[in-house]
């Protein structure tokens, strides 16, 4: 269409995945790639020596020996499916070679099966990592009929992740028309289903919940044979397994032999007394679920489709054409002692610390359909506080979840129980909201000041404390901020109505003065627009932007931009809406509208590079094309594929 976004349109859904496979290469191949080369523990293959420690983690943990292994046995009809979703990518990348980086290798199920549990495990390997981005997560929301103006439900997708990617995801925007499905929304690049989004009967949208999808188990040695630890109170021995890492060295690939010690849990730690076990690896049905949740036609066989509990997190909320909304926590975790905690590093040598080998079942977790509220709102936080009543009980195991309140919950809770039924253009101005957590009742006593006259006194008594594009007094407010780290519970406290103590003050008013010193330094002035500060960049353009969370993550707007300070004190967005939908489902055809922070590709010389950056940066978004004759008569490219197995 004409902001690149391909629709795939055939008749079996092996063909369709076939075109899926051809449109994520032509946009994402070398991101493919690398993910795949990820996934199988081989970015040394690319990136050379540097890459060496987490390569060798990764075969450790032994995601490409599990999808070698499944590869041999998968049924043969799912193994179809990945091999023409395979076949096609592989198409484009013979058609295209020398345009393409020659490290590419023909893609193959193996490929496909390791992303697979990859993306399974993206949250606890970045939790493992640190580099999980604490109090910014993801928003989403549905409205039962009855407090819409169409009288069908709405519901708004909005996952939060590093809008350049992190930890190798991306989303690409597609449709596809094949074999019963019929869908619009995103994918990963490298997997062949679909993340969020809706058919026509259904639409559904994913936070992180927070379920404990690991243990490190401290692993005691028997001091007797060290070669032995104790498993839970019995000595087994450890594994020594060898490795054949490959790394690029001036050019060449060389063969570096690693030897990994395992643990009946997994693999040691590199330089640490501990061992990883996660709750995944192994599992290979997430692909088929995913599919099954693409087909379903209403919430209830939505729910059906997550039984399996083949995708490792995520709360679920989903609408119907029916009228119904509902919710599913939904986690692929083993049982466990509730003494014990999980979030911790536990003692391997305790028998309380197995894992049992039954699984939390979706009728276990937390769900609810329909609630009295008619509405659900989840923004990262605790599953009870979804239906805003009392529908799911608040008592749970803390390896489920520590969740609790996120200023983006309140905020939504706030917006969505005003009094007034919501149109889908309210909707979208509710999802891309930029009102700043604390910032009025701050701003209030900061304003107080002196006499008044002070530049920076006066900007904050002006200041309407949102972060939209032309707000002055958001870059000031958060340099403020930034200057003492208490500042922060300050600006709670007032919302609060707690008192400032008179050293509190005082502190807090030579913040503000150090902070509109450091502005004028800056950017030339304390009355500068938030978008001089806080801007978006891609392929040569800079635009400014809207939206806010403290550098640290905390304090978030709905919508909550953010990104890393550059000299000369400007902020250059990298975090935030890593895409947004909201879909309308009305029976006589369900409406969608949508935007990504960039465009729908990776290729710099494409005119969608960054076509959407202008929308996104805006809290804007564009009107979505459903169905194969309605994107057939708005194709402004098409292409007619021959299915070839390769």
């Amino acid at each position: 269409d004409g902001y690149g976004v391909a629709s795939v349109v055939a008749d079996k859904l092996e063909d369709g995945l076939y075109g899926l496979g051809y449109a994520q290469a032509r946009e994402y191949a070398a991101r493919m790639a690398e993910s795949y080369k990820l996934a199988r523990g081989r970015m040394a293959e690319i990136h050379g020596r540097a890459s060496l420690l987490s390569d060798g983690m990764m075969r450790s943990i032994g995601l490409e020996d599990a999808a070698l292994k499944f590869s041999e046995s998968m049924p043969a009809d799912e193994k179809a499916l990945l091999q023409s979703f395979c076949d096609g990518a592989n198409k484009y990348i013979a058609e295209n070679r020398s345009k393409l980086p020659g490290w590419i290798e023909p893609f193959t199920v193996v490929d496909v099966l390791s992303m697979t549990q990859l993306a399974n495990l993206a949250f606890p390997l970045q939790e493992l990592q640190g580099q999980l981005g604490i109090g910014v997560g993801s928003n989403q929301f549905a409205i039962s009929g009855k407090r819409t103006t169409t009288g069908h439900p709405i519901l708004s997708l909005d996952p939060h992740l590093g809008i350049d990617g992190q930890n190798g995801i991306v989303w690409q925007e597609f449709g596809l028309y094949a074999g019963g499905v019929k869908f619009r929304g995103i994918c990963i690049p490298g997997l062949p289903v679909g993340i969020g989004g809706h058919s026509d009967r259904i639409a559904w949208s994913v936070t992180n919940n927070n379920p404990s999808l690991y243990a490190l188990y401290q692993v005691k040695t028997n001091p007797q044979n060290a070669r032995q630890y104790s498993f839970h109170g019995e000595w087994r021995d450890f594994e020594n397994r060898q490795v054949d890492l490959r790394y690029l060295d001036n050019g060449k690939l060389t063969t570096f032999k690693q030897v990994v010690k395992v643990t009946t849990w997994g693999p040691m730690i590199p330089l640490s007394p501990m061992a990883v076990k996660f709750t995944s690896v192994g599992d290979f049905s997430a692909i088929d679920q995913a599919l099954a949740m693409m087909r379903a036609r209403n919430v209830d066989q939505f729910r059906e489709a997550l039984k399996p509990c083949g995708l490792s997190m995520w709360n679920y909320v989903v609408a119907d054409v029916d009228g119904n909304i509902a919710y599913q926590y939904n986690a692929h975790l083993p049982k466990r002692d509730e003494s014990v905690n999980w979030r911790s590093p536990v003692d391997g040598s305790l028998p309380n610390t197995a894992w049992s080998s039954t699984l939390w079942t979706t009728d276990e977790l937390p769900h609810a359909k329909n609630p009295a509220s008619g509405l659900l709102v989840n923004a990262n936080s605790a599953p009870w506080l979804t239906t805003l009543g009392d529908e799911i009980p608040k008592l749970w195991p803390a390896y489920v979840t520590t969740l609790g309140h996120t200023s983006r919950y309140d905020r939504l809770a706030e917006l969505l129980t005003a009094d007034r039924r919501v149109s889908p253009e309210e909707a979208m101005k509710i999802a891309t909201d930029t009102l700043v957590p604390n910032a009025a009742a701050a701003a209030q006593r900061l304003g107080l000041y002196g006499d008044g006259k002070l530049d920076e006194v006066r900007v904050m008594q002006r200041w309407n404390g949102r972060a939209d594009i032309e707000s002055v007094g958001t870059a000031l407010y958060l340099d403020w901020l930034l200057q003492r780290r208490s500042n922060a519970a300050l600006a709670a406290g007032a919302t609060s109505g707690v008192a400032w103590s008179a050293d509190q003050t005082n502190a807090a008013e030579k913040d503000l003065i150090a902070a509109g010193a450091k502005l004028k330094a800056d950017l030339g002035s304390v009355d500068v627009p938030w978008g001089k500060m806080l801007r978006m960049e891609r392929g040569g353009k800079q635009i400014p932007a809207g939206g806010f969370a403290n550098l640290g993550g905390v304090n978030a707007a709905v919508r909550p931009t953010t990104g890393a300070i550059q000299p000369g004190g400007w902020i250059r967005a990298n975090f935030g809406s890593s895409t947004r939908m909201i879909v309308s489902l009305e029976p006589k055809g369900v409406r969608s509208w949508s935007v990504l922070p960039y465009g729908d590709t990776d290729n710099p010389l494409s005119p969608h590079y960054a076509d959407q950056m202008g929308l996104y940066a805006a809290g804007k978004y564009k009107e979505d094309t459903f169905g194969a004759d309605a994107v057939a008569k708005a194709a402004k490219e098409s292409l007619h594929l021959d299915v070839k197995r390769l």
